[in-house]
């Protein structure tokens, strides 16, 4: 599970961890009352389940996905897993793991960043934006509502960690982290695509700290990302391998 957590830190982590779960409990969901709503996840002891694949408190990297998904159906069995990790049995994230977007991930970082991300990495910490978990599905509907909720407490976790790069999976994401950093009234997107590709990408934000975080816009690399960014000509990285390749030289 995590690592490289010192006292300050740890501590401060543990603290938003417990005031996202308060929050969570009293949580109603967007106004409109429309399924997917959100829930906390009992079974999560860090700040997102993904956090348990990597989740250094002294990351460069802090990777942000849009949201977990639901927690019950085809995820029991890493619901399982998360379980026994919790009492300290060893646990391996992608072992049995075939989901789409973990896979390219693992693709991504090995061949662009020269990130082994298969065992736990000291340079990565992983979450999604959204902390709470569907109450059914895994993807559309998605709620600017919950942007409102999360956006504070992604800020404070990005406060802790200080990561020199946040890497934003999909628009919604990249949305999502720049509202976090007062930052979404500055940014004009009039294309997803074109954005990932023009000289406005990353956007330079700063942490209270004085540290500068470069913010990426990147395609998420799920099948309909991965399809979009190459504009439904095929499923191949081509495109995101190169997206990842400038990230390097804000490490």
């Amino acid at each position: 599970m995590n690592n490289g957590h010192s006292g300050e830190k740890e501590l401060r982590y543990r603290e938003l961890i417990e005031k996202v779960r308060s929050s969570y409990l009293t949580y109603d969901g967007p106004p409109d009352g429309k399924d997917p709503r959100l829930c906390w996840c009992d079974e999560c002891r860090e700040i997102n389940l993904w956090a348990y694949w990597q989740g250094n408190l002294n990351a460069e990297i802090l990777l942000a996905g849009q949201d977990w998904g639901c927690t019950d159906g085809a995820a029991e069995g890493f619901i399982q897993k998360i379980k026994s990790a919790n009492e300290g049995c060893s646990f391996g994230y992608m072992d049995g793991n075939s989901n789409p977007t973990d896979r390219r991930l693992v693709e991504l970082f090995k061949n662009t960043l020269d990130i082994d991300i298969l065992q736990p990495n000291e340079q990565v910490f992983f979450t999604n934006f959204v902390l709470g978990y569907r109450n059914k599905g895994t993807s559309g509907g998605f709620k600017k509502d919950w942007i409102r909720h999360d956006k504070d407490f992604f800020r404070e976790l990005a406060e802790i960690i200080e990561p020199k790069v946040i890497l934003c999976l999909g628009r919604n994401t990249f949305e999502g982290v720049l509202t976090a950093f007062d930052k979404r009234a500055h940014v004009r997107i009039k294309g997803f695509n074109r954005f990932i590709e023009s000289g406005n990408n990353p956007v330079s934000a700063q942490l209270r700290s004085g540290k500068t975080v470069n913010i990426f816009a990147l395609a998420h690399c799920g099948n309909m990302g991965t399809l979009n960014r190459n504009q439904k000509k095929h499923m191949r990285l081509d495109a995101q391998m190169l997206d990842w390749q400038r990230i390097k030289y804000y490490l």
